[in-house]
């Protein structure tokens, strides 16, 4: 990987970070600590209950970043991808069953 798209990935991870703060305010929304190697159980987003992966370019691997998020999340946190391809419009992925269980909840304390 080259170091402009390193810059590019670690640029995207700090407005998701920065997008999450504005929309939670108080909640530490804040990059994960990675090395170029990958350091296991470390997201690129940490925010709440969140454990996300951000990916970002031209063809971004959107299986990839989810499937990372799965293996990589604690018991307890929501594991998802925030996906950024080139000139389009961001947008977010989960597993079925987390956005499920996330609906339920939402729908229990609204109603």
């Amino acid at each position: 990987m080259s170091k402009y798209q390193r810059t590019k990935g670690h640029n995207w991870e700090r407005e998701v970070a920065r997008r999450l703060r504005e929309v939670m305010p108080g909640c530490e929304a804040k990059r994960g600590l990675q090395t170029q190697g990958g350091a296991e159980d470390v997201p690129d987003v940490q925010a709440g209950p969140l454990h996300i992966e951000c990916k970002v370019g031209a063809r971004p691997p959107v299986r990839r970043a989810l499937n990372t998020a799965v293996s990589t999340c604690p018991k307890g946190r929501i594991p998802l991808a925030v996906i950024k391809e080139d000139r389009k419009q961001p947008y977010v992925v989960m597993m079925l069953d987390d956005f499920e269980d996330f609906l339920k909840e939402w729908w229990e304390r609204a109603n």
